[in-house]
């Protein structure tokens, strides 16, 4: 089986496990996903200065006093002999208040391919430095080896009912099916536009567009702004390939932005519809420096 095949298999794995009940906990998905990292096989591969964001909105609120984030990695074997144990230490923002506050995790090593191995470890957090809204950041920085993570790499499992929470089985290992992508592969090219009441409207595919300046006597391209129309529960993936500098930004039907990453290589955003209407994709030219194309791939599933 070849790498990229495993690795999607891997995702179709840790996503069931994710999704799956466990006890009496309440399993959460993140809402919301932002990524620096370089996208191969529906994972993102974070190294020094590499950053990726998991956002989840809605924590409830129960008796338990812990909530568990629990986290899937990915180690290619670039990074040397998979050990049956690594660390990562992820930074954690609740709406409580208060700076974020690092929280080292122990991942074991729970699938092996020839290429690739997947991690899972744990986090019990106390769930009233939380609140209602948690923002967990790992940074390529300190992890001192490429590690690969996925718009479902974190998740919150919360008790209900005052009972305890009971750790979830390893992802299923065997035969899956591949997923499903709506994306379609031919590039189109993006029209123009930096308003918002004007913006087109765009279907799940691959775009290309260009920012910047080209020369005397041209009008700088500051930003291009569309639309994309999700109903309620939906999940768009946006990823843009820029060869210069830029921010992506994802609106909601109200014009309020929901996610926000910038960079100068490949930028991640993710995140399930909370309403129905017209969300918004920006994706803005942060220096106003020379022209440069950049590749925007939708996908709304």
């Amino acid at each position: 089986m070849g790498g990229k095949s495993w690795l999607q298999k891997a995702t179709l794995a840790a996503t069931w496990a994710m999704v799956a009940v466990a006890g009496n906990a309440t399993v959460l998905l993140p809402d919301g996903f932002a990524t620096t990292g370089h996208g191969y096989a529906e994972w993102y591969w974070l190294s020094s200065p590499g950053h990726a964001r998991w956002e989840f909105l809605s924590i409830p609120s129960g008796a338990e006093p812990y909530l568990a984030v629990e986290t899937f990695l990915c180690l290619p074997a670039s990074a040397g002999a998979f050990p049956s144990q690594i660390q990562a230490r992820f930074a954690l923002a609740g709406s409580a208040g208060g700076p974020p506050q690092a929280w080292l995790a122990r991942l074991d090593r729970v699938q092996v391919n020839g290429t690739y191995a997947l991690y899972f470890g744990q986090l019990f957090i106390p769930r009233r430095t939380v609140g209602s809204r948690l923002v967990v950041t790992l940074n390529g920085a300190e992890l001192g080896f490429p590690v690969g993570v996925h718009p479902y790499s974190v998740r919150v499992a919360a008790a209900v009912g005052g009972g305890a929470i009971t750790p979830p089985a390893a992802p299923a290992s065997g035969p899956t099916a591949a997923p499903s992508s709506s994306t379609n592969s031919v590039r189109r090219l993006l029209p123009p536009c930096e308003s918002l009441e004007s913006a087109p409207f765009l279907s799940p595919g691959t775009y290309q567009g260009a920012l910047g300046w080209a020369g005397p006597g041209t009008v700088p391209a500051g930003k291009g702004v569309y639309r994309v129309n999700l109903r309620a529960g939906q999940i768009v993936s946006v990823r843009v390939e820029a060869g210069g500098p830029c921010r992506l930004v994802l609106l909601d039907p109200s014009g309020r932005p929901v996610g926000e990453i910038e960079g100068s290589s490949w930028l991640g955003l993710e995140y399930r519809a909370a309403a129905t209407g017209a969300w918004g994709i920006v994706v803005v030219c942060t220096n106003g420096g020379p022209r440069f194309d950049y590749t925007l791939t939708l996908e709304v599933r």
